[in-house]
């Protein structure tokens, strides 16, 4: 277990321009209240395309706080866009969040969520690229997945631009899976290498 996930985002390298690029289409399937977190789960809603591999977007569910950081910063928040390709590769696109004002697509996750753990409710909306920051520069690395098992081969894309979160949605987001936090402890990179890509 080498290549663990989250990684305090250092000492990376530019990796020139950005090759990511969001195909996202159609809304939201259902929400899930697994306990630990509120999943939003996609079925044909479109995906990503990371250096010409194209994957499909299968859920969105978030961590407070932040699970990864940027230079040691931590945020208040944490949302990850998980996707799969065809063959079962994973690659997660991590959105930082930090304390400001309120999030509309966070909102939209609050309103609709099921208060009971293991519940599932419809989804009304919430398309995955409703989560995105409008600028497109991230950083990549190799990784895993945060929650069991720990999956590692998972290409990782975190979005420099952190969106704004209001305290209290990240209160109430957490009260729906019993309160508290939800974030794995950073982990060691092991010699491996961030690259930064469109990050000016």
């Amino acid at each position: 277990m080498e290549q663990q996930s989250p990684v305090d985002i250092t000492g990376y390298v530019s990796g020139g321009e950005v090759t990511l690029s969001f195909e996202y289409c159609g809304q939201a399937d259902h929400l899930a209240n697994t306990g630990e977190s509120v999943k939003v789960n996609y079925e044909d809603a479109g995906g990503i395309v990371v250096d010409g591999r194209s994957y499909q977007v299968a859920e969105a569910h978030s961590h407070n706080p932040s699970e990864h950081t940027i230079e040691g910063e931590r945020f208040a928040m944490e949302l990850h866009l998980v996707h799969t390709d065809q063959s079962g590769g994973i690659a997660v696109v991590g959105v930082l969040f930090r304390e400001g004002d309120p999030n509309p697509a966070i909102q939209a996750i609050i309103d609709s969520a099921p208060g009971e753990v293991g519940a599932s409710s419809p989804a009304s909306g919430m398309a995955a690229a409703d989560f995105l920051p409008e600028g497109r520069s991230y950083y990549s690395y190799i990784g895993s997945l945060t929650t069991p098992p720990y999956t590692e081969g998972v290409r990782w894309q975190v979005m420099a631009e952190a969106l704004e979160v209001s305290a209290e949605q990240v209160t109430q987001l957490a009260a729906l899976t019993g309160g508290g936090t939800n974030s794995r402890p950073l982990q060691p990179l092991n010699g491996r290498q961030i690259t930064a890509r469109g990050v000016r």
